[in-house]
């Protein structure tokens, strides 16, 4: 009969990330069938708790120095989740946070503004990593933002959290519209899209905002739902786990205790584009909206392009986006009229052709309700920065 393994997992279940690393470490404990798991949140009571429960390894997410002093201390293996600590010895698996950070500048590029924000935790090691990469990515579009809160599993007391979301209310008061924010995990990003929500702020017209974890609970529940970046957390849990049989067999350990694996990708939801909606029939709307900008004059040449009537597909995109259907219409020629704007070659009257105003006359009175000014004015602003 083989030896059973007591293995402990201390970390907050009820974030995303730890779920999803406890699935992969729970993959393989399938193929050695003789690891029996008790679990609890990471405190400094680990080494009472361990000689409790007699536990023969642990695997933990720490992110205070008095949960890692308590787990340097335990005399059994111990495996880390996350770089949230700077000087902490213990073998570690998490995601490659610098890539992270490398992937969002990347991606909210692509969205064409060039305001950019970073959302995070001032002392975590891994958000000052993707801070400091995601600042790197877009240096050559203008300078980012930056605000600091706690966010859980760091907040504790009902001050800090109406403190972290006053400090929220205030950057996003000053933030120039419209302006891309990378938030370093999902939680602070469905936190900031709710001071969003009830500042009256506009997302993702007037702020994008881009998650980490694809934890699905938070993007979801997000107004907007929320764009994330998807992390291979199930892959680290599995490492973790590998690592930890290991040192229980007495082997030499897999990747000198260090494993880093890269991002996944960029899920796209409603916090970043108006086009990554679930309906598949507004969703093809909108694509057609997007290639065929300056022909779209009636909402009736868009009905035609789904089994809908007018009601149903104004229903839907209101149920998915807020807002009416020309409104959408109209917030896409203002959106693509600002890219065209800083492309001096182009004629006024060139631009309001192109996104398919029926007069200048028009395109000036529909930029300044959207945008405060006049498309002049909006030039030479964007030629001064």
């Amino acid at each position: 009969m083989k030896k059973l393994y007591r293995v402990g997992l201390f970390m907050e279940k009820n974030i995303g990330f730890n779920r999803n690393v406890i699935e992969g470490i729970y993959a393989f404990s399938q193929r050695k069938k003789n690891w029996v798991f008790y679990d609890a949140s990471p405190s400094v009571d680990l080494v009472e708790t361990c000689k409790h429960w007699k536990l023969d390894a642990a695997v933990c997410h720490i992110n205070t120095d008095a949960v890692a002093k308590a787990a340097e201390e335990l005399n059994i293996p111990v495996v880390n989740t996350t770089d949230s600590l700077v000087g902490c010895k213990l073998p570690l698996v998490d995601v490659n946070h610098f890539k992270v950070g490398e992937m969002a500048g990347t991606y909210l590029k692509s969205l064409g503004v060039k305001s950019f924000g970073y959302l995070g935790h001032a002392t975590l090691q891994y958000s000052k990593q993707r801070q400091s990469a995601f600042l790197e990515a877009v240096s050559d579009v203008s300078e980012a933002h930056v605000c600091h809160v706690g966010y859980t599993p760091t907040i504790t007391t009902m001050e800090e959290a109406r403190e972290s979301r006053r400090t929220m209310r205030k950057w996003v008061e000053s933030l120039p519209k419209p302006t891309a924010v990378f938030c370093s995990n999902d939680i602070p990003a469905r936190d900031l899209a709710d001071v969003c929500l009830e500042l009256g702020i506009a997302v993702p017209k007037d702020i994008s905002i881009l998650g980490v974890d694809n934890d699905f609970v938070e993007c979801r529940l997000s107004r907007p739902p929320l764009s994330s970046i998807d992390i291979p957390a199930a892959r680290v849990g599995y490492t973790a786990a590998e690592m930890i049989d290991d040192m229980l067999n007495g082997k030499k350990l897999r990747y000198d205790g260090h494993y880093t694996p890269d991002p996944v990708r960029v899920v796209e939801r409603e916090s970043t584009t108006l086009n990554a909606v679930q309906d598949e029939n507004v969703r093809k709307v909108l694509d057609y909206i997007d290639a065929n900008i300056s022909e779209v004059q009636k909402v009736e040449q868009l009905v035609a392009l789904v089994p809908l009537s007018r009601r149903s597909l104004e229903l839907r995109v209101q149920a998915c986006l807020g807002r009416s259907l020309w409104d959408i219409v109209l917030e896409k020629r203002i959106n693509y009229a600002r890219v065209l704007l800083q492309q001096n070659e182009l004629s006024l009257q060139q631009v309001s052709d192109a996104c398919g105003f029926a007069s200048s006359r028009r395109f000036y009175a529909i930029f300044r309700k959207y945008c405060g000014c006049n498309p002049t004015a909006f030039r030479k602003m964007k030629t001064l920065t």
